[in-house]
């Protein structure tokens, strides 16, 4: 009940139609007796499943490890990012209020276009244009600062470190945010998984109500491990997700 929770309806609903659907297909090449073609194969289908299972496994491993590591790298991006932008607020308080207030502003402004529109756009792909200009307009306000007395210079030195810093970050981030899973290596393990199943079909088991659980439990977990797969491969849609809610920081807890 708590991963039907956790789950869209249309993934569940999509799940429990090919579940029914293998259902039918195994109970109709059952009762049309074209399972017992192969009632002398039994041993041989079973080491062909045992051989794709294992390669199935490799593969899906494989994908996983890729995938799981480009989530995590967009997060520590979007942490440094948003940690630079926080420190350039934090330092600039040790210049004169109007003289750090553009700065502040502009970090303010680019945080809330990175939350209402970058995210989306980055989930489909599209260009950050409008973040872009954003982010220039803070370098800008920075490197336009003229610092008074060796305080503030050594200050404003500090700021321009942090701001590039915070460049390097931005640019990371948004290199990362558009990789995507090789179309291959998903159509390899599709195609493996589909393989696995197919033989699951035509395996000649003594009980039909043994091979109807068979089905069901594999399709369930091909189904699931195929949802996983595609939903961690776009960091920014679906289940599961990395969030915003650094760059939203700066836009309520920092003045």
């Amino acid at each position: 009940m708590v991963m039907l929770d956790i789950l869209p309806e249309e993934t569940v609903r999509r799940c429990v139609k090919l579940l029914l659907a293998a259902i039918v297909i195994y109970w109709v090449l059952y009762l049309s007796g074209f399972q017992k073609l192969f009632a002398n194969d039994g041993e041989g289908t079973a080491a062909l499943l045992s051989v794709v299972g294992t390669l199935y496994s490799v593969l899906y491993a494989f994908a996983t490890y890729v995938i799981w590591g480009q989530f995590t790298a967009v997060e520590t991006a979007i942490l440094k990012e948003s940690g630079a932008l926080k420190d350039i607020i934090l330092f600039s308080e040790g210049l004169k209020a109007s003289t750090r207030e553009p700065t502040v502003r502009a970090i303010k402004v680019y945080a809330k276009g990175v939350v209402e529109s970058e995210w989306e756009a980055l989930s489909r792909r599209e260009d950050t244009g409008k973040t872009d200009r954003y982010f220039r307009e803070i370098i800008a306000s920075v490197t336009s600062i003229k610092p008074e007395g060796e305080s503030e210079h050594e200050v404003y030195e500090r700021l321009l470190a942090i701001a590039n810093d915070a460049s390097t970050h931005r640019d990371e981030r948004l290199a990362l945010s558009v990789k995507r899973i090789p179309h291959t290596l998903l159509w390899f393990v599709s195609l493996t998984a589909a393989v696995i199943l197919l033989l699951l079909f035509l395996f000649p088991f003594r009980s039909p109500v043994f091979g109807t659980i068979a089905i069901v439990l594999t399709t369930v977990l091909f189904f699931f491990a195929y949802f996983v797969l595609t939903d961690l491969d776009n960091p920014f849609e679906g289940t599961w997700n990395v969030t915003s809610d650094p760059f939203g920081e700066l836009i309520t807890k920092f003045r």
